[in-house]
């Protein structure tokens, strides 16, 4: 993807400007410029716009939307289709390393760490949204809140588009675990999950897939950025951490519950997963004394 526009997944988009636009007579194009500082989305609600940014063209129709990154070249050589009505968001965003890893979706327990949140959200370049209405609706909301009288309407607006954004952003997703060479990760996923109770063997997996178990653990990590084991520790841990906080259960209870040969083995499980050890996570949840 060329010039993606990248958040951190710790901080929101801060709106500097934003407004409903509509040419009627088709006599506007998209201005030309380099904005310095500030990324632009763009949302076509109706009609038809052109945009440049750089050497990529982009052709937004209803339903469409579209991020230019800060410090790149963008303009509009076609004139808007007449009675074209489109929303714009102009935000500043934090500046974030490249290499930075990318924000994890797979798995995790609700036990999360810091270093979860010090990831990057690669933004869809371009794309149409599922439900066409439901977005209109959401921009016309966030531009409420930025267009009122409320003391702090600029922060809680920017804070309403980093949802919106995570929104576009897991929908993308979501199309990309639909593509051909994604559904068999989604597949193994749908089967970890529907036997979380269970603790399976490479073999069984590899049976239940059709599929070579070392081939499986490669493609696996390269999509979702965690090897099957890591994948499994994790919902094992979940399931440690719901009998710690609703059943009162103590390490060894826990332990045996899930399987495990020695409550040695479930700990260093446990501490690899959230950084803590059972019996420090024990110290610091509110529960009922035995």
């Amino acid at each position: 993807m060329k010039h993606p526009v990248i958040l951190t997944s710790s901080s929101f988009p801060l709106i500097h400007e934003m407004g409903f636009m509509t040419d009627n007579n088709g006599i506007e194009k998209h201005p030309e410029r380099i904005m310095p500082d500030i990324n632009v989305f763009v949302y076509c609600l109706k009609g038809y716009l052109h945009v440049i940014e750089d050497d990529q063209n982009y052709h937004l129709k209803e339903g469409s939307y579209l991020f230019l990154r800060k410090n790149v070249h963008h303009w509009g050589e076609h004139f808007y289709q007449p009675g074209s009505k489109w929303f714009f968001i102009h935000f500043f965003s934090q500046d974030i390393s490249t290499e930075k890893d990318e924000y994890n979706t797979y798995g995790k327990t609700s036990l999360v760490h810091a270093d979860a949140y010090d990831k990057k959200l690669t933004l869809p370049k371009y794309g149409e949204v599922a439900h066409h209405d439901y977005t209109k609706l959401q921009l016309q909301q966030i531009l409420e809140v930025f267009e009122s009288s409320h003391p702090t309407s600029s922060i809680l607006a920017s804070m309403q588009t980093h949802q919106f954004f995570l929104e576009l952003y897991v929908e993308k997703l979501e199309n990309y675990a639909n593509m051909k060479t994604n559904r068999m990760v989604t597949k193994l996923i749908h089967f970890m999950d529907k036997e979380d109770n269970h603790k399976l063997t490479s073999n069984e997996i590899s049976e239940e897939m059709g599929m070579n178990y070392a081939y499986l653990s490669t493609i696996f990590k390269q999509q979702t950025g965690k090897t099957i084991t890591q994948y499994r520790n994790e919902q094992i841990v979940e399931k440690a951490i719901h009998f710690f906080r609703n059943q009162n259960y103590n390490v060894s209870e826990v332990s045996d519950k899930l399987g495990f040969s020695n409550p040695f083995y479930f700990s260093r499980v446990f501490k690899k997963v959230t950084g803590l050890s059972p019996s420090d996570y024990l110290k610091r949840i509110y529960r009922g004394k035995r």
